[in-house]
């Protein structure tokens, strides 16, 4: 699926122009505070650096290293209104393909966070999360270390709480997959247990 050609901006609602005006401060601060590496960002990465830069706004999940082919889907998502969120909707809208290349390209080529997974005090559920995965096939698609492959993301060490939100959404198809309907059709026949065991096993993987 390619991006598709740039429409006019629609009218953002109050919030979201709030939200789009802090994360624009943000970035203005993130610009002048962040790692070289950042600095190094073409300008229309900027603001997506105060939320998914070195440090993570608060629900937004690490997006350095996945790959080109899924930043791009997903921003493309977010312009169409396929994928909801109304800060990132907001975002997107504004973006031209050239803009979602570049973004895809520029997130691409950092490194893979090196994040510490949290203390596993649920061996009980990791070890249902890891027989769900097996179950449900879920290497073959995001590979066998879950780091990710083509527009299939990295799953592996991301925030519990953002993995059983975005399965979640699978289910009920408020989230678009990235793959054909793989997700849609996984997720579907998933159990609100399932999707715990999941998010946690996948959030504590070493």
């Amino acid at each position: 699926m390619s991006p598709r050609a740039r429409k006019p901006a629609r009218r953002i609602s109050g919030p979201a122009r709030a939200a789009l005006a802090v994360v624009t401060l943000l970035a203005c601060t993130s610009a002048r505070t962040t790692s070289a590496r950042a600095a190094e960002a073409p300008e229309v990465a900027q603001a997506c650096l105060a939320c998914h830069g070195e440090a993570l706004a608060e629900g937004a999940p690490p997006i350095a290293g996945h790959s080109s082919n899924y930043i791009q889907l997903q921003l493309v998502f977010f312009r169409a209104g396929r994928r909801k969120n109304e800060i990132m909707q907001g975002v997107a809208e504004g973006l031209s393909d050239n803009d979602i290349r570049a973004l895809g390209k520029y997130f691409a080529s950092l490194p893979v966070p090196d994040v510490k997974p949290p203390a596993d005090t649920q061996a009980d559920l990791t070890k249902a999360g890891e027989a769900a995965a097996l179950q449900h096939r879920c290497a073959a698609c995001h590979g066998d270390t879950y780091l990710g492959i083509q527009a299939a993301p990295r799953v592996a060490r991301l925030p519990e709480a953002y993995l059983a939100k975005a399965l979640g959404d699978y289910r009920t198809g408020t989230r678009p997959s990235s793959g054909g309907a793989a997700m849609t059709e996984v997720a579907g026949s998933l159990s609100d247990a399932d999707i715990k065991a999941l998010a946690h096993y996948l959030a504590v993987l070493p």
